[in-house]
């Protein structure tokens, strides 16, 4: 028995040991790798969770853990602000793991306004733009911000502080007198004016650009939507962010004008071209070959000739920081994120500056078993701003006159022969004190209910609240050691006016899911409601020659008040059925009333359709593993454009009560041609018929991805037709003083292209790198224009049927004449010569006149593009930024002045490479200071090939390691250089190749605007 016994025992201990092998076996092994998040830094504090055994490991200062775990078991990876990441142990031993930032689950998602979609179910052509990119620019305005970065979106902009004088289309320019900004959308406000945005603020923005997205918004979408929601709290996060930025500017174009001794020489050659035999000037004298520069300017030696750069006088290198603490907070029932932030911008000419002063409070709770929502929005931004420009005069100024005279006074020309420009320094100086004062105040209230499953109930009341203050006076400085007599008689301003606009939202929203079958559907009502108020208060005969302003006994005052309003009621809805995440069919309509518009057309309905096709998601590609997405994408939209003047269809008066306010309005009694009590004049006639303008686009387009979507590509290809076009006829002289009606009179149409292609390197090792590339390319055509005239005319630019909107309108410059024999057997044009431009005959008449105009060029570019090269290596990261134009023509009215010698003005660089006979291959026209052959007129030699591609911004930033930032007490820490406008390449020979402006009126004109600066940047990034 205890034979049997003992085997038994054996038995059991072999079995045992048998059990406690495989129990070792299948005991964990020890599994390691790095947890990461999307920028490929490591991510101490992360936690791993081993969801059979629920053991746990953190990683350590460099994201590295260990931890037991067998084949199959399931390992789940968390961070606070992460998205949670699952991941299956196989035989693999090393893994890494990258973690999704929460804010970027935004990129799935796609902001519409007035709800929220999966960017899987998008159907239309909708942009959502990086924000992560377009941070890398330091700059307060976000449409500086924007250039460049979207297709489809064209940003001009001047050098103004604060870039306020930035305007933006999208998709080409629709309409001719209407407003062309597009409407944005900022946090459910609407508004076309988004200059109190704080960029550092942007969560998301999204781009509505087809018809069928933005036609939820009806009558204000024609030129397209800017969907933006701000920053907000997040679950499981308690931080505060700080960032600080300091920047140096300077000119970044140099402006080409002659020096005191290259003037002077020209002069006497213009004479000479001007057939005077024996040149002569007021001032300078003639030696006989030439001109010399006296010792004064003037018999009393109150000023010395000087040889002065006035563009140098009136700019300086200007500094400028931005500076910004926030806070955010989330936890399962509360949302909040508050932010204050100061930008101050000392401009680039002397005594101007702005200045703005953001604060923002977001914040949300969830009560009621969080079916209830309560929420609120609120931007308080206050800016201010000392504009002016002198550029004009600082480049048209004689550089023989000093920037003071003998006496310490501001100098001016005292003798004919050097032109009668202002002091640019005085002009500058004398204004510093005008400064003009805005407040801000954008947000909304709202509550949503989760009624029953899937439907919601939201209503939101958004304001809009601004101020506007500016007072002007001329201040009494001494010019030329006088004070002039209009300093006795000066105008005094100050203008006080408030706007407030509320739109109140309410909707319906419902979602449900059954099967493959999917649908989502909204209605609403929206009232909209904006008052403007308008007070001015002049004062005609001011002294401020003494120490303090008088009032003289024969001043005349004036008071202007007013007031506008205007009124929207609004209906929509809109439902979308997708059938297992491969077939959408969706669909809105929406019916506007304004009381911009008459009686008999006051309301107006906006249609939208569109389809799309998820095809990877079909059986033939769902396996495949180089196409990881394709949908094919087809849209149909009406958009309606309300933004023009309100009463346009009622008759409007104004009353002369002071001092000939308005010119021609006093009644005559006495029949001796004048005016002797105060009377009313019709200032613009009536149109009760006027209407909408209305904007059908079509769209066609696709979303390709490949190996994991690490290469992408988005296309679309539209077509905007525009009708009954909101113009203001030219005048007739038959209709007398007041201004004709404005009416519906035209069509435009723009077709275009555009596309992005993406490539992002998998998060694997420490070098991550990638780039992306925008192009897009319209062609903007008016295919009728009703009017009496055919065509509206606004200096340069014309636009009428068969031609882009504001081409350009003149004679074509057919080169210069070289020989004798070319001037003899030319056309009837008066003037010809030698060395001047010679206009070619279009009519074939014989005679060149005002019949030879046609269109001479076409400032609408060919395409716009924009480059952007991004990497990362450990902790540092770098990117380069390139924007461009192509195509688009340029009219440089700098050259009136620049290239000719009629005047005392400063001459351009051009003139000194003139032709002559001994330089008969010159383009530039021969020196004279008569203008016989009438050169100033528009033509083609004006017009100039504004293409250029620039490095418009470059980055690199170091993010310090996490065991240095966590021992100064801070959880990230990134500073960072940059640098804007380094390099460009162009062929226009202005000062400023971004010539601004995108109105019908004046879009490549090239006048004496604010140039752009170039500019470094030091920066700091700190979160704790």
């Amino acid at each position: 028995m205890s034979k049997y016994y003992i085997k038994f025992k054996s038995c059991i201990w072999l079995l045992g040991m048998l059990l406690f092998s495989l129990v070792c076996a299948a005991q964990d092994s020890t599994i390691s790798g790095t947890v990461k998040d999307n920028t490929g830094m490591g991510m101490p504090g992360a936690s791993l969770v081993n969801s059979r055994n629920n053991k746990s490991a953190v990683t350590d200062i460099d994201g590295k853990f260990q931890l037991p775990a067998s084949v199959g078991d399931k390992i789940t990876v968390t961070f606070i602000g992460f998205e949670d990441s699952i991941f299956t142990v196989t035989t693999q031993k090393v893994y890494e793991i990258t973690l999704k930032d929460t804010a970027t689950q935004l990129e799935d998602v796609v902001v519409t306004g007035y709800s929220k979609e999966r960017k899987a179910d998008i159907s239309g052509a909708i942009t959502v733009v990086n924000v992560s990119e377009m941070a890398q620019e330091s700059t307060p305005n976000i449409l500086t911000a924007l250039q460049g970065r979207v297709p489809g979106i064209q940003v001009n902009s001047g050098g103004t502080p604060g870039g306020n004088d930035s305007q933006i289309t999208i998709r080409g320019l629709t309409t001719v007198n209407s407003g062309s900004a597009p409407l944005w959308v900022i946090d459910g406000v609407q508004t076309t004016n988004p200059s109190a945005l704080n960029p550092e603020e942007i969560e998301s923005i999204q781009v509505l650009k087809d018809g069928a997205s933005a036609a939820i918004y009806g009558t204000s979408a024609a030129n397209g939507v800017i969907v933006v929601t701000t920053k907000k709290g997040k679950k499981g996060i308690s931080e505060f962010n700080f960032k600080s930025e300091l920047t140096s500017n300077m000119l970044r174009d140099n402006i080409n004008v002659l020096n005191a001794q290259q003037w002077v020489d020209v002069n006497y050659q213009a004479q000479l071209g001007a057939g005077i035999s024996v040149p002569t000037h007021p001032v300078l004298i003639n030696n006989g070959s030439g001109f010399t520069i006296p010792q004064y300017l003037d018999p009393n030696g109150v000023q010395t000739a000087s040889n002065t750069d006035w563009v140098d006088v009136i700019t300086n290198n200007s500094f400028s920081h931005d500076t910004g603490l926030s806070y955010r907070l989330g936890t399962d029932r509360l949302s909040l994120y508050s932010a204050v932030n100061y930008v101050e911008d000392n401009g680039i000419q002397r005594y101007t500056s702005y200045d703005r002063l953001n604060a923002r409070v977001n914040a949300s709770f969830k009560t009621f078993k969080n079916r209830l929502t309560i929420g609120e929005n609120f931007l308080y931004s206050k800016f201010n701003e000392v504009k002016a420009n002198e550029f004009e005069n600082a480049v048209l100024q004689n550089p023989l006159i000093p920037v003071y005279t003998n006496l310490g006074d501001y100098a001016a020309p005292l003798a004919g022969g050097l032109q009668d420009k202002p002091n640019p320094l005085a002009n500058l100086w004398g204004n510093r004190n005008n400064k003009q004062e805005n407040q801000r105040i954008l947000g909304n209230v709202y509550a949503d209910l989760a009624i029953v499953k899937g439907l919601t109930f939201n209503t939101t009341l958004n304001f809009d609240y601004g101020t506007f203050k500016f007072n002007t006076a001329s201040e009494a400085f001494s010019v030329n050691g006088a004070i002039p007599s209009t300093f006795q008689n000066i105008t005094t301003e100050a203008t006080d006016n408030d706007y407030l606009a509320t739109i109140f939202t309410n909707r319906l929203n419902y979602e449900v899911n059954f099967g493959r079958h999917r649908i989502t559907a909204l209605v609403g009502v929206e009232n909209t409601r904006r008052k403007d108020n308008f007070h001015s208060d002049l004062v005609r005969g001011v002294d401020i020659t003494g120490p303090a302003y008088v009032v003289r006994d024969d001043a005349e005052f004036q008071t202007v008040v007013g007031k506008a309003e205007a009124y929207k009621l609004s209906q929509f809805a809109s439902a979308k059925y997708i059938f297992d995440d491969r077939y959408i069919i969706s669909g809105s309509i929406r019916r506007d009333g304004s009381s911009r518009f008459g009686p008999s057309n006051k309301y107006a309905y906006f249609p939208a359709a569109s389809v799309a096709w998820t095809a990877n998601n079909e059986q033939f590609l769902r396996e495949s593993k180089v196409i990881s997405n394709l949908k094919l994408r087809a849209s149909w939209g009406v958009n309606g454009n309300d933004q023009i003047g309100n009463y346009l269809y009622l008759s409007s008066f104004i009353n002369n009560t002071v001092g000939n306010v308005v010119e021609y309005s006093d009644y005559d009694l006495d029949g001796d041609g004048f005016g002797s009590i105060g009377g009313v004049l019709q200032t613009r006639q009536a149109n009760p018929d006027i209407k909408w303008e209305k904007t059908a686009q079509y769209n066609a387009g696709f979303d390709l991805g490949f190996f994991g979507n690490t290469l992408t590509l988005s296309a679309d290809y539209f077509i905007k037709d525009t009708d009954d076009l909101i113009l203001n006829p030219i005048a007739l002289s038959i209709s007398g003083e007041s201004q004709p009606p404005t009416i519906n009179a035209g069509s435009v149409t723009n077709k275009g292209f555009e596309a992005v292609l993406s490539y992002q390197s998998a998060n694997k090792g420490d070098f991550t790198y990638g780039i992306d590339l925008n192009f897009s390319t319209y062609k903007n055509n008016v295919e009728s224009l009703d009017t009496e005239s055919n065509f509206l005319l606004n200096g340069v630019s014309i636009t009428r049927a068969g031609a882009p909107i504001a081409s350009f309108y003149g004679l074509k410059a057919d080169g210069i004449f070289r020989t004798p024999e070319e001037v003899a057997v030319h056309a009837d044009q008066p003037g010809k010569g030698l060395g001047r431009i010679r206009y070619r005959d279009i009519n074939g008449d014989g005679v060149i006149n005002s019949e030879d105009r046609t269109i001479i060029g076409n400032p609408h570019p060919d395409f716009i593009y924009g480059i952007n090269l991004h990497g990362a290596y450990k902790g540092f990261d770098l990117s380069l930024y390139f924007d461009g134009k192509q195509g688009n023509d340029v009219y440089n009215t700098q050259r009136y002045l620049g290239d000719f010698a009629y005047f005392g003005y400063n001459y351009g660089t051009n003139t000194l490479d003139a032709w002559s006979p001994s330089n008969a291959n010159s383009n530039i026209p021969a020196l004279s200071t008569l203008n016989s052959n009438n050169e100033l007129q528009p033509s083609s030699y004006y017009v100039e090939d504004g293409s250029y591609v620039r490095l418009k911004n470059i980055s690199l930033g170091y993010t310090l390691g996490a065991e240095p930032t966590k021992a100064i007490g801070l959880s990230k820490l990134r500073l960072y250089l940059m640098a804007q406008n380094l390099f460009s390449i162009t062929s226009f020979t202005g000062f400023d190749y971004e010539v601004s402006g995108l109105g019908a009126g004046g879009i490549g004109v090239a006048g004496y605007g604010i140039p752009h600066t170039k500019s470094v940047t030091f920066g700091i990034n700190a979160t704790f």
